[in-house]
């Protein structure tokens, strides 16, 4: 067997390792998700994991990014739908875990998830444009 690398084999190698790491981030997130919805363990006893799952998903969210692929598919507007979604959906999981009590905690959870969530989105827009102008000279002028 030749030990000769080409694209094909390549593309190959990345394409087993793209669908590795996301079989991977499923499972975390089953894990996390049934250790606090079913065994309803707390926080310190899954941290380790929770950091794990969300720095590999930084460290490839960055890096990809800061490499050129443009996040979200390159569709910033639809984007913004995520932001929408997790500004509900974790006060929701908030409110079903019993971390929030009130409406005005709910509203406040609502607020930091949604500007955390759209914080994130600038930021990557932010590296992704950093490497637009460092790699292809493009110019604000289309």
């Amino acid at each position: 067997m030749s030990k000769a690398l080409d694209e094909r084999t390549v593309g190959t190698t990345q394409r087993w390792w793209a669908g590795g790491l996301w079989l991977i981030n499923l499972a975390l997130v089953a894990d996390l998700l049934v250790r606090r919805f079913l065994l309803k363990q707390e926080l310190g006893q899954y941290l380790d994991i929770a950091l794990i799952w969300l720095g590999t998903m930084l460290f490839t969210t960055l890096g990809m990014t800061a490499s050129g692929a443009a996040p979200y598919g390159g569709k910033w507007s639809t984007s913004l739908w995520g932001v929408l979604i997790l500004a509900v959906l974790i006060p929701v999981i908030g409110a079903l875990t019993g971390m929030i009590h009130t409406p005005a905690a709910f509203i406040a959870y609502m607020v930091v998830a949604g500007a955390s969530a759209f914080l994130v989105l600038l930021v990557s827009r932010g590296i992704y444009g950093l490497w637009e102008r460092r790699t292809l000279g493009r110019s604000d002028q289309l």
